[in-house]
């Protein structure tokens, strides 16, 4: 993974807590964190945080493959936050599309890490969101572009923790793969996540220095 494969710049929004602006390859997303603060009595848990995040495209309405994607960045977010230290509040994570041109998802689910890093709120651990495509030759291909996505057989969005060992916390598949080609792509991309942490780590260090 080349250094100029990721780019991102944090806290650049106000009336946030924490904000990321995230360039993968070609695609770009900005995400915002906002709260916890108190939400309505409807969505109210008395032992724990609600997460609510929202997905926004670029231009045009969301659709039911949209809506999918958002639950899944949700449901990752739930996971990675300790969402037990903030009871009866809500902490909303809006991602908004800027340009997509392949792995959006993981791109989305990097920057809602790097957003929610940003805005200090407690988390059992980071993630990293790796994506690749297996070819008709099944060949694996890490961080594919847009045509090479197009034309595979299957394709493939993993997220780890950063824990001690390998902890896979969402997996999203299309197309048809072997339980052998599973656990090769799980291997490549598992080994690519330590790129995108030690990415993580990098522009920490800039953002305390540079503040």
């Amino acid at each position: 993974m080349s250094e100029d494969f990721l780019k991102c710049q944090l806290g650049f929004l106000g009336n946030t807590e924490g904000s990321a602006y995230l360039s993968q390859g070609k695609s770009t997303v900005s995400v915002s964190v906002v709260g916890p603060f108190e939400p309505k009595a409807s969505k109210c848990m008395y032992d724990r945080a609600t997460v609510d995040v929202t997905f926004r495209r670029k231009t045009g309405s969301i659709t039911v493959h949209d809506k999918m994607l958002e639950g899944i960045m949700q449901s990752t977010c739930e996971k990675s936050l300790v969402v037990e230290q903030y009871p009866r509040t809500t902490i909303v994570v809006t991602v908004q599309e800027m340009q997509d041109r392949g792995n959006l998802l993981s791109t989305c689910l990097n920057a809602s890490c790097m957003a929610l890093m940003n805005s200090g709120i407690a988390m059992h651990h980071l993630y990293a969101a790796v994506s690749c495509a297996v070819t008709e030759n099944e060949e694996i291909i890490l961080n594919p572009d847009e045509s090479q996505i197009n034309s595979s057989v299957a394709y493939f969005t993993l997220v780890f923790a950063n824990s001690e060992t390998r902890f896979l916390l969402t997996s999203h598949t299309t197309g048809e793969f072997s339980q052998t080609t599973y656990m090769e792509c799980m291997n490549k991309c598992y080994a690519a996540s330590k790129d995108v942490f030690k990415f993580y780590e990098n522009v920490i260090k800039k953002s305390y220095i540079f503040n």
